[in-house]
């Protein structure tokens, strides 16, 4: 039987809608501040958004000593370490745009590594095994350069990306390089860019891991999972903006603190089985997953089986 990435029989789960009528709110709040720090002439001259920005918070640190400037970067960051990359998920303006791009790449199920990640060379990903993505590597580049005096942030930060993207368009020029991702997205995948190549998502996963044994009473916002409803069947997986493999293969109960887990809540809307999956903040439950109870005949450990319909 064989399932499209993302698609469903079922309605849209209520979380689904509720994150992207958050992130349109974000979006338009992003292109308002843009309009606003651009005109008038000589009125305000920033767009406060990009305050919240850890990259641009460490590149004013190491050129100018300016910590409290940029105070809103360092609670993010602290609310990363307590949340995880909750703001990938719900906040990034450019994000979103890539998120929202159709894309011509589609993952289907019909055997059992179907569901499994694919790494930048083709090869599947199997369960358990580390790699070190890309985006690392460009984070370290970025603030080794940052140190030595060169700025790569309108190459690299995703939100000077899309602040020099805006203004492009407002002034009647090309963004060149937001098209490129947007090709990028089309090609690869919504969240290639994302999940791969972003260093800010970089620098956000590693602060996540630093609050990875926080319990979930002590998040925000978290993502738990109850090991004895889950069926292993991969449609959290399939549903992933980040093709996350971790939810489906993980074996414990409690709070899965995944560094690259956006919070986002897509897995929890498509996990068929109840109880299985909650989104939660402060241990107060903000969505759960399916409505089956009970696990259909023959449906193994680590098998893919797409019976469980709510």
């Amino acid at each position: 039987m064989e399932r499209k990435r993302g698609k469903s029989r079922r309605s849209r789960h209520p979380i689904s809608w509720v994150r992207r009528v958050v992130q349109a709110l974000f979006l338009s709040l992003f292109v308002i501040l843009v309009w606003t720090a651009a005109y008038p002439p000589g009125g305000v001259n920033e767009n406060v958004f990009l305050r919240f920005d850890p990259l641009a918070a460490f590149v004013a640190v190491s050129w100018s000593g300016l910590w409290t400037y940029l105070l809103p970067a360092w609670l993010l960051l602290l609310a990363t370490v307590f949340s995880g990359r909750f703001f990938c998920g719900w906040i990034c303006p450019l994000g979103t745009v890539l998120e929202w791009t159709p894309s011509a790449r589609r993952r289907a199920v019909g055997k059992p590594s179907d569901l499994r990640p694919v790494g930048l060379a083709g090869r599947t990903i199997v369960a358990g095994e580390r790699r070190i993505r890309p985006k690392y590597a460009f984070l370290a580049l970025f603030l080794i350069l940052s140190l030595a005096g060169i700025n790569l942030a309108w190459v690299y930060d995703p939100l000077v990306i899309a602040n020099r993207a805006v203004v492009f368009v407002l002034s009647g020029g090309i963004p060149f390089l937001l098209i490129g991702l947007v090709a990028l997205a089309v090609v690869a995948g919504p969240r290639f860019w994302c999940r791969e190549m972003c260093p800010l998502g970089a620098c956000l996963s590693l602060s996540s891991m630093v609050g990875s044994r926080l319990p979930a009473v002590a998040s925000p916002i978290s993502l738990v999972k109850n090991e004895e409803s889950c069926i292993h069947c991969g449609r959290c997986s399939l549903a992933c903006p980040f093709e996350i493999n971790e939810v489906a293969d993980s074996r414990r109960t409690g709070r899965l603190a995944v560094a690259d887990c956006a919070l986002c809540g897509e897995c929890v809307a498509s996990c068929p089985c109840e109880g299985a999956l909650f989104l939660r903040s402060f241990g107060v439950t903000l969505a759960a997953s399916g409505r089956e109870k009970r696990k259909p005949e023959g449906a193994g450990r680590g098998e893919v089986d797409l019976r469980c319909e709510g």
